[in-house]
């Protein structure tokens, strides 16, 4: 394989805003969450918890699509609405005067085996901060994994733009790994 096939390659995934809940969608969902995690990670609630994020208009939610396939899915809230469930587990958490209009929180990424090593992760995240910024928001934020990498993709992609950055010895919505949390500025 040439250069220009791996490039090609990297591109093909579309990343598509979900605009309107529906059980299909409902259903993508929670099919790409059991393939994307480990087991003991899974919601309990799951139908619950996901029927609730795709129907709240405060979030944002993607799926990243190759061609009739969905690879992936993103899904942000504010930051604000996580802060609570997250402060928990993050002492070092702080809560902005008004981080519900400015902060979005990155909840989740998954994309399926087949499909990583495409640029999806990217193209996922780029678009939730292209529809925060139209949204009025300022900053995202994420805990992010490190032994997949992602944080050392969120720090490739935005390198310029972390405004604070700090490791977790372990993270309770990630199976206990070391993830790092990472706050990039959207302007």
């Amino acid at each position: 394989m040439d250069a220009s096939e791996t490039n090609e390659k990297k591109i093909t995934g579309k990343a598509e805003i979900i605009e309107k809940f529906s059980k299909e969608v409902l259903k993508d969902v929670l099919f790409l969450e059991k393939e994307c995690f480990p087991k003991e990670w899974l919601y309990e609630d799951a139908e619950e918890y996901y029927e609730e994020m795709l129907k709240d208009g405060n979030n944002i939610n993607i799926f990243l699509k190759f061609g009739d396939k969905i690879g992936g899915y993103l899904l942000a809230t504010p930051f604000k609405k996580a802060f609570e469930s997250l402060k928990e587990y993050d002492f070092e958490l702080k809560l902005d005067e008004d981080s519900d209009k400015t902060k979005i929180y990155l909840e989740t990424i998954q994309i399926l085996p087949d499909f990583r090593s495409m640029g999806g992760a990217e193209n996922l995240i780029t678009t939730m901060c292209e529809e925060g910024k139209k949204r009025g928001m300022k900053k995202f934020s994420i805990h992010a994994r490190k032994s997949n990498g992602l944080n050392e993709k969120v720090k490739k992609i935005f390198s310029s733009k972390i405004s604070e950055s700090r490791d977790l010895k372990e993270w309770h919505y990630g199976g206990n790994e070391p993830y790092e949390y990472i706050e990039v500025l959207l302007n």
